[in-house]
């Protein structure tokens, strides 16, 4: 099915069918949120219910996307209902919506709409641009091509996604078809200045001092360029990861930023960045994990003993052969 058939079918589906569960990745990004929260404002807009689900909490510097009562809904055991209208945003594998699977039907339409590289095309529908430097462009040009009215709302969701993904339009990712994509959301109303100040330059006191805290035990290995934080979430909790992981990057010493965050008994989550030529996709790949070229995400089972034995081992030995 070639590309106008697919977002043609996909704005069928949005128009005819109702009741939607909304998902994506855990751990959620400004990407990730943004392109379910214009999603989201899409179709009740329409006059349709839908509800977003993640394994993961919300990160509240985007509570601006929703007027009144947040649709942002935590996974949790007590929620029984099952969906038969999926969309599945941001995401390369159907595993990494994680415990929100058990909310989909068997007999469900699955749409996935994506721009990761490693996407494995899990949907009913499937529209996976890897030319995209966001998601929230995608569901942009969806919405677009097929009719809908973009409102303020919509536009600020969809831009918050794409700076986000573009480190706010510094990063590789950035090219013409961004700048053209967030001239288009202007247009809508949307306040380039305003959300940008909102996403990158605003963290609550008792957030900045954790921060602080973390980055201060920061480890730097000079050979292997590479910066390494570790925070306990479950002693510790801290709302949201960029700001540790924007700080780590800032190092110049450093090429690859790694924020290690343990989640529960045994259980870790690692996020990886990197600023050049280093594939951080590639190396998460090899531990189950997975993302963009220059972000990425690995679960672990284990001791933290265990995980500085393998992937972080791994790591810091793929690391300095590449940097040689």
């Amino acid at each position: 099915m070639n590309k106008d058939r697919i977002i043609a079918r996909i704005g069928q589906f949005l128009r005819e069918e109702d009741d939607f569960l909304i998902t994506s990745h855990y751990a959620p990004d400004g990407d990730n949120i943004g392109a379910c929260a214009g999603m989201y404002h899409t179709l009740t807009a329409a006059g349709k219910k839908a509800v977003i689900v993640n394994e993961d909490g919300f990160v509240e510097r985007f509570a601006f996307l929703f007027d009144g009562e947040n649709p942002f809904v935590r996974y949790s055991d007590e929620l029984k209902k099952k969906y038969r209208n999926v969309i599945v945003l941001d995401t390369a594998t159907f595993e990494r919506i994680g415990k929100v699977r058990a909310l989909i039907a068997e007999d469900a339409t699955v749409v996935n709409i994506d721009h990761h590289p490693a996407n494995t095309e899990f949907g009913t529908v499937n529209y996976v641009d890897t030319k995209a430097a966001s998601a929230s462009q995608i569901v942009l040009e969806i919405l677009k091509s097929d009719g809908f009215q973009i409102s303020k709302q919509i536009s600020d969701s969809l831009l918050s996604g794409l700076l986000s993904d573009t480190g706010g339009l510094r990063f590789a990712n950035t090219d013409e078809r961004t700048i053209t994509d967030v001239l288009e959301l202007m247009k809508y109303g949307s306040d380039l200045a305003d959300i940008s100040d909102r996403i990158f330059m605003r963290l609550g006191y008792d957030e900045t001092v954790k921060v602080n805290r973390i980055i201060a035990g920061t480890k730097l290995f000079r050979n292997e360029k590479i910066a390494l934080a570790y925070n306990d979430q479950e002693n510790d909790p801290l709302i949201e990861n960029e700001p540790v992981l924007m700080t780590l990057s800032s190092i110049e010493e450093a090429e690859i930023a790694v924020f290690v965050r343990k989640t529960g008994a045994d259980k870790y989550k690692l996020s990886l960045r990197s600023k050049g030529d280093f594939d951080v996709n590639l190396f998460a790949s090899r531990w189950g994990g997975g993302g963009h070229r220059n972000a990425s995400g690995i679960k672990f089972s284990g001791t933290y003993k265990e995980l500085a034995s393998t992937i972080i081992s791994d790591l810091k030995e793929t690391a300095l052969k590449f940097y040689e």
